[in-house]
C-alpha cells in the first residue's frame, strides 16, 4: 500500500518536477531583467515630468514620442519650463506659431544620438562636441573645483552655454540633463543672423562705415557682443549719427570692432569654466594691432545665470577705462550659435566717438 502510494505521489509531482528541471536549463543570456517601474523611457519621463510640460508638448507637437520612446539610446537635453517662459513660450499653445519642421528641429537639437553620462565627459574640458538627432553638434563644457569638502567636487556642465540644473537622470532608454535654457542654433553666418534682426541695424551700419562687417560672413570663429538699437540710441549713437561719421576721423576699430573677438568660439559659460580652474572670471584681450583692450568679466548667480560685462580699457594694465560699458544679464539674449560663430546681445554700449577720435 506504501509502495502504490509513493507512486501516486511521484507521479503527482512529476510536471512540477519536469518544469523545475527545464528552467535550470534555460540560458541566463535570455532572461529579461524587469525594468523598475518607477523608471520610464524617454517621451514618457519627459511627458510625466511637471517640470518639462512644454518640451513634452513640443515632442507632442513634432510627432516624435513613439521615436524617443524607442531603444535609443539617447541623451535628453530637455529645457525647463521655465527656460522655455525666458524666451516667451509660457503655455503648449505658443509653440503652434512655429511650423512643424522647426519644432521637430528644437527637439532634435535637444537630443544627442547616444547616452552621455557626466563621468563621460572631460573634466575641465571646454567645447567638447557631441552630434544630436539634427545633424547638428553641441559643444559641453565642465568644471570641476572645490569648495569646502575636497571629496565633494562641484560639477559645472553646461551644453552650448546652458546650465545643467539636474544631472544623469535614469531612463530606460538614455539618460535626461535638465537645463536652465533652451539652446539656441540658427543656420548660416553671424552676419546672416544679425542681418535677420532689425534691433541691430545701427550696429550693422557701423561695421559696414569702418569697413568691419563682411569678415562676418567668413570662416571665423567668431564671437560677437552685439549692442541693440535701444543701446546706441541712449547713448547718443542714432543712426543718423553714425551716418554723419566720418571714417577718416575716428577708430572704428575701437568704436565698432571692439565687439567682436577674432578667431573665438565663447558661450558666456566658457569664461566661467575657465575661472574654475584659473580663479579668473575675466578675459583679456588687446584690439587688433592696438594697446586698447577687451574685458570681458562673468558672474554667476545664486540662480545660476550667468551675467557678463564688457567694458573697453585703454591699456592691459591700470584701470583707465572708457566711460561706457555694455553686458546683459538675460539668458533669453545670449548664446546664439550659429555656423561660424556666436552672438551675445549687449544692453549698453563700450566706446563712443568722442573717445576714439583720432589725434
Amino acid at each position: 500500500m506504501k509502495a502504490n502510494l509513493s507512486l501516486k505521489t511521484l507521479f503527482c509531482y512529476l510536471p512540477v518536477l519536469l518544469l523545475l528541471f527545464l528552467n535550470g536549463c534555460k540560458n541566463d543570456d535570455l532572461d529579461v531583467v524587469k525594468v523598475n517601474e518607477n523608471v520610464r523611457s524617454g517621451a514618457d519621463f519627459i511627458k510625466n515630468n511637471y517640470q518639462l510640460t512644454l518640451f513634452s508638448a513640443a515632442i507632442e507637437k513634432a510627432g516624435m514620442s513613439d521615436q524617443l520612446n524607442g531603444a535609443g539610446p539617447f541623451t535628453f537635453l530637455a529645457p525647463s519650463d521655465a527656460a522655455f517662459n525666458a524666451i516667451g513660450i509660457l503655455r503648449a499653445s505658443d509653440l503652434d506659431k512655429m511650423n512643424r519642421d522647426s519644432l521637430k528641429a528644437l527637439v532634435q537639437r535637444h537630443v544627442l544620438s547616444r547616452r552621455v553620462l557626466l563621468q563621460d565627459i572631460p573634466v575641465n574640458g571646454v567645447d567638447v562636441r557631441y552630434n544630436t538627432l539634427a545633424g547638428t553638434q553641441v559643444y559641453t563644457s565642465l568644471a570641476s573645483y572645490y569648495k569646502g569638502d575636497i571629496n565633494l567636487p562641484i560639477n559645472g556642465l553646461y551644453y552650448n552655454g546652458a546650465y545643467v540644473d539636474r544631472k544623469d537622470v535614469q531612463l530606460t532608454n538614455g539618460s535626461l540633463q535638465l537645463l536652465n535654457k533652451v539652446m539656441k542654433y540658427n543656420s548660416g553666418t553671424v552676419q546672416d543672423w544679425l542681418k535677420k534682426n532689425a534691433q541691430y541695424s545701427i550696429f550693422i551700419a557701423g561695421l559696414k562705415k569702418f569697413g568691419l562687417w563682411d569678415q562676418l560672413a567668413t570662416t571665423g570663429p567668431y564671437t560677437v557682443f552685439a549692442p541693440t538699437n535701444a543701446a546706441f540710441e541712449s547713448a547718443g549713437l542714432t543712426a543718423a549719427a553714425v551716418e554723419a561719421l566720418v571714417p577718416a576721423d575716428y577708430d572704428g576699430n575701437r568704436l565698432f570692432g571692439a565687439y567682436i573677438l577674432n578667431d573665438k568660439h565663447f558661450f558666456i559659460s566658457d569664461v566661467q569654466v575657465f575661472s574654475a580652474f584659473s580663479g579668473q572670471n575675466s578675459y583679456l584681450k588687446e584690439l587688433d594691432n592696438d594697446v586698447w583692450c577687451i574685458q570681458l568679466n562673468v558672474n554667476q548667480g545664486n540662480d545660476m545665470t550667468l551675467r557678463y560685462s564688457l567694458r573697453l580699457k585703454k591699456a592691459r594694465t591700470g584701470f583707465d577705462y572708457t566711460n561706457e560699458s555694455g553686458g546683459n544679464d538675460s539668458m533669453a539674449s545670449t548664446d546664439y550659435l550659429t555656423d561660424n560663430g556666436i552672438v551675445h546681445s549687449s544692453d549698453g554700449v563700450i566706446a563712443l566717438p568722442g573717445e576714439t577720435r583720432k589725434q
